[in-house]
């Protein structure tokens, strides 16, 4: 256990999203483990996203907070932009995907309830990569990625 109950965004380590064998352009460096709640905070790099999966949206309910960028969002049937502070709520059984057509990078906040298994802590997301025989991406590429952002 750490010695302050908090994290640094700019201190944790990524992953990239990844369906199986097929990754997507579209890291997240996971903040808050918990029972019911998983959060995280992605960047999208210009021309990169992660598409709508029925599947996952069967999973989870979810709540997404843009923190910079403009995104263009699958929400079930719909598509439309989001910019940065704005908040959308996800239903569980609501396809959820991400596109980021722009020249700069894309943040945002996402949490899962209830919390995807397989890892409970980063020593735990760091073996379940490993099982997976992927690297956790270190904190000064994942800060790359959000530009300033994080500073």
């Amino acid at each position: 256990m750490s010695d302050k109950p908090f994290v640094f965004a700019r201190d944790m380590e990524g992953v990239q999203h990844c369906h199986g064998e097929n990754c997507d352009e579209y890291y997240y460096r996971p903040l808050v483990y918990g029972k019911d709640l998983f959060t995280y905070i992605a960047h999208i790099p210009p021309g990169g996203g992660v598409p709508a999966d029925q599947k996952e949206a069967d999973m989870y309910e979810l709540s997404l907070y843009i923190l910079d960028g403009q995104p263009l969002v699958t929400y079930g049937e719909d598509k439309f932009t989001m910019v940065p502070h704005t908040a959308l709520h996800i239903q569980r059984g609501v396809m959820l995907g991400f596109e980021n057509p722009t020249e700069k990078p894309v943040s945002l906040i996402l949490s899962f309830t209830p919390s995807p298994k397989g890892a409970m802590n980063p020593d735990e997301m760091r073996g379940l990569m490993e099982k997976r025989g992927r690297s956790m991406i270190t904190p000064q590429v994942m800060n790359e990625m959000a530009g300033n952002l994080l500073d």
